[in-house]
């Protein structure tokens, strides 16, 4: 990938709107291609699902999917359907006619689809989890008939062979760190904010409505955030309803560390391998602490930089090259290996034998290039491949080794949490004994 120079948009540079355009340029090219990327590993029911989305939430209509009532919130912001979505439409309900909704309040301010869709990890029972950003006056009324619908949409949804989760995010409150975020059928977990909006960031695929505000400040700009995106709004260079503001990530609590890794634990009971790269991660930014430098930035210093290789900027790929590089550097060949065993299973993708090949031709092909780099050859290949036929011995061998490196990582973040709580006792007692000091000498 040939590097280019980053973009830098400092105030005294002076941002202009051909600037910020071009950067909005960059950010939906990677997004086009990753929704392009889930498109094609869903099947056809499931693409016609995908595409209606946003319709089904712009609009309310006795005959869709998901009606509610009259008075459900709608309208998404700057959001028309095409001539193909309206088509959709149209063929699950005959008599169905779209009339522009522009001069009506939009309540909706943006759609996201997060989870494993449009990543090397996507397979046919991948679920589709999405963020619904709605405006910050809705009354309990309102919210209780969009929650409703969102929980009508996912019933459809399994009579459409897909699983999806409806997430109302209430962006001012989630931005100030108020509110978890929990999917409307309530069967949510607590998750670190901070490393949850890190993961929405890198990974997230915009579908309609506003674009985040944080694609425009630059990475060496994330610690004046604020400062950064006011003079952007006032200036007039971005208009408040473009844009939807999430936060930042100039800092990470190290406290969210230790409850991410909980987390992790209890999910590796039925996602072992997707847990041991999550729970690596999360060792790596503890690692960093009080510098990390999260992916999100790093995924936005190369849309920046004009590094558009979707490879490259997989959600995987990302995570598997971090935990890389700080495994090799300290010289744990051991875990690295575990690392790309547990890639490799997660995706799920055989690529020896003679069954039908999971995935689509571009998850194999980047599976096949990121086992070359090992060097794993075709007999390794095949025992992995051929997992279902291991003898008791060897999946007790690889269980006991996946729980051995939960283990590792957990102790290293409790380590890191106490050491931390210690640190803070310190510079609360030091800062408690400096007045003290103060009067004595004056006094002497």
């Amino acid at each position: 990938m040939t590097p280019h120079p980053e973009m830098h948009c400092a105030f005294h540079e002076g941002v202009d709107r051909p600037i910020l355009n071009q950067l909005r340029g960059r950010f939906l090219t990677v997004n086009q291609g990753r929704l392009a990327r889930a498109m094609e590993g869903l099947a056809p029911r499931q693409q016609r699902l995908l595409n209606l989305l946003a319709l089904l939430f712009h609009v309310n209509h006795p005959l869709l999917p998901g009606y509610v009532s009259d008075c459900t919130p709608t309208g998404v912001s700057g959001y028309e359907p095409d001539a193909d979505t309206l088509a959709l439409a149209q063929h699950l309900v005959c008599n169905f006619s779209y009339t522009s909704c522009s001069a009506r309040p939009q309540l909706i301010h943006g759609l996201f689809l997060m989870g494993s869709l449009g990543t090397l990890a996507q397979t046919d029972q991948s679920d589709m989890d999405v963020w619904l950003c709605h405006g910050p006056d809705l009354s309990q009324v309102a919210l209780q008939a969009l929650r409703n619908k969102c929980h009508r949409l996912e019933q459809w949804a399994a009579s459409q062979g897909c699983e999806a989760h409806f997430y109302l995010i209430d962006a001012q409150r989630f931005a100030r760190g108020e509110r978890e975020v929990q999917p409307c059928s309530g069967n949510g977990s607590t998750t670190q904010h901070n490393l949850l909006l890190d993961e929405f960031y890198r990974t997230a695929i915009w579908l309609a409505g506003r674009i985040p505000l944080w694609w425009w400040v630059p990475v060496n700009a994330e610690v004046r955030y604020d400062e950064f995106t006011r003079n952007l709004l006032s200036k007039g260079l971005i208009g408040s309803g473009e844009v939807i503001d999430l936060g930042h990530l100039a800092h990470i609590p190290p406290g969210e560390f230790l409850g991410a890794g909980l987390w992790q634990l209890f999910k590796g009971i039925e996602s072992p391998y997707k847990s041991v790269l999550k729970l690596l991660l999360i060792e790596v930014y503890a690692s960093e602490h009080p510098q990390v430098h999260c992916l999100s930035l790093s995924f936005k210093q190369a849309v920046y930089a004009n590094q558009l290789n979707l490879d490259e900027l997989d959600p995987y790929v990302v995570v598997y090259r971090r935990i890389e590089r700080y495994l090799i550097a300290r010289g744990d060949l051991r875990r690295l290996e575990l690392v790309r065993r547990s890639l490799y299973l997660k995706v799920n993708c055989n690529l020896t034998g003679s069954a039908v090949p999971r995935g689509v031709p571009w998850q194999r092909q980047l599976l096949e290039r990121l086992t070359r780099e090992w060097g794993w050859g075709e007999c390794q290949l095949a025992s992995l491949d051929n997992r279902s036929q291991w003898k008791a011995e060897e999946a007790c061998h690889e269980r006991l080794a996946l729980a051995q490196e939960l283990s590792v990582s957990y102790r290293f973040l409790s380590r890191f949490a106490l050491d931390e709580q210690a640190g803070a006792l310190q510079r609360s007692w030091g800062s408690a004994a400096k007045p003290s000091a103060t009067v004595v000498t004056s006094g002497a």
